[in-house]
């Protein structure tokens, strides 16, 4: 059987200038068709492992690369099981209880509290889920996740979840549980530029913050971001988490949840 990296490995790099990595790091290495190379390399015993490791964590996991590839290969699905095989799982916190009473779940995901100020919009009682790793999306890939998963749907049971942040999201999506963004459940709220978890128009496809990037390669992510906000044309975004990374960056980002507090939209 062939390798999962050879055609990207062998590729002319067709997808080398949608990759927010490769773009705002600027390291060859970055550049997807490198990565399959790298790890191609690894599977062989040619490369070393933390090298292979490296290689595969330069990565938003945005999606990007296939969007782009010609041949529909699914990149970021391989670099996910590579990554679940060679690193280990980290540690999540356990999922909170819920707060108070009421159909809707707002999911307070990076210290903010904003239960409360939704609750007084939409005129009903909101429980507040409060998570300071997203639910857990940095182990969403390893072993245990099903059993987490299923945890996560008995605590939601049939009530609304609105969520501020990608990663939050991607644990809902992955657990099959429906959600709605917070600037989708109240449109007078500005929405921004989208993200790689929202749709609209982007400066480029990723701001750095997601996936495994932010965690092992730092200053490489800050670099995306900085490239993020030289291209933007404004500074809104509807994620949260792009909001808070964006902002490690030097830019006075905002997102739906600072406008909901500060009571700065069209009732």
């Amino acid at each position: 059987m062939s390798s999962p990296w050879s055609r990207c490995a062998l590729c002319p790099r067709l997808c080398h200038s949608a990759c927010p990595v490769a773009l705002g790091s600027g390291r060859e290495a970055a550049v997807p068709a490198v990565l399959a190379s790298a790890l191609l390399l690894a599977e062989r015993g040619e490369l070393a492992e933390d090298v292979a490791r490296a290689a595969m964590t330069l990565c938003t996991d945005c999606g990007a690369c296939q969007d782009h590839c010609h041949l529909d290969v699914p990149l970021p699905t391989y670099l996910r099981e590579a990554r679940a095989r060679a690193l280990p799982a980290p540690t999540v916190e356990p999922l909170r209880p819920l707060v108070g009473a009421g159909r809707v779940i707002a999911v307070e995901s990076d210290g903010r509290e904003w239960a409360e100020a939704l609750a007084g919009l939409l005129g009903e009682p909101v429980v507040a889920w409060r998570t300071r790793d997203e639910l857990g999306v940095a182990a969403l890939h390893h072993e245990g996740a099903g059993a987490r998963a299923a945890r996560l749907r008995n605590l939601v049971g049939d009530r609304e979840v609105v969520v501020i942040s990608g990663g939050v999201a991607e644990v809902l999506e992955a657990a099959g549980v429906p959600f709605t963004w917070l600037r989708d459940r109240v449109p007078q709220l500005p929405g921004g530029a989208g993200s790689c978890r929202l749709d609209g128009k982007r400066p480029i496809a990723c701001c750095g913050g997601a996936g495994p990037l932010p965690a092992h390669h730092p200053e490489d992510a800050r670099r995306v971001g900085a490239l993020w906000l030289d291209r933007a044309h404004e500074w809104t975004v509807g994620d949260a988490r792009c909001r808070n990374h964006l902002r490690s960056c030097g830019g006075q980002v905002t997102d739906p949840v600072d406008a909901l507090l500060a009571g700065d939209f069209v009732r």
